[in-house]
């Protein structure tokens, strides 16, 4: 399995699950160390686009892929089983919840949860503290930049 993260450059290595623990997110609560990545380069991309304002978009990023076994397999979470209001911002309690209690529980390395951005495609949760983190390869980061035309001014 390949997974992509991408940050700024000098934040691609740390796979610590740091900042999600220092800020929470939509998936974890405050104080709860998680990494978030996405299963394909472009869901990569527009979950980082929707957490940051298109004027301010970092220059100095980098994309890194992460190489899992492929006998390592997630569990998944069932979008039925999420309240109706799962993509909003901000988001419901409940989903941090469940990615809480399933980081504590210690169960398995990564949880399959749906993009809010994209409903039909998936991000993938890392817990850093499981014993099969370590099988996680990570090859050198490559720079990313996202295409100008983003960023240009609708007429």
């Amino acid at each position: 399995m390949k997974l992509f993260r991408i940050a700024k450059a000098k934040r691609i290595n740390d796979l610590s699950g740091e900042g999600a623990q220092l800020y929470g997110g939509r998936w974890n609560e405050k104080g709860v160390s998680i990494i978030y990545a996405s299963e394909t380069r472009s869901l990569a991309a527009l979950e980082y686009l929707v957490h940051v304002p298109m004027a301010i978009v970092p220059t100095d990023l980098s994309i890194s892929q992460l190489n899992l076994p492929d006998s390592i397999l997630p569990l998944q979470v069932d979008i039925s089983s999420l309240p109706s209001n799962w993509r909003g911002y901000p988001p419901p309690q409940t989903l941090a919840s469940i990615g809480t209690k399933w980081i504590l529980s210690n169960q398995s390395l990564l949880l399959r949860v749906p993009s809010a951005v994209i409903e039909q495609d998936y991000n993938i949760l890392i817990n850093p503290a499981h014993h099969d983190f370590k099988l996680i390869e990570v090859p050198r980061p490559e720079p990313f930049a996202f295409d100008s035309r983003l960023f240009q001014q609708i007429t």
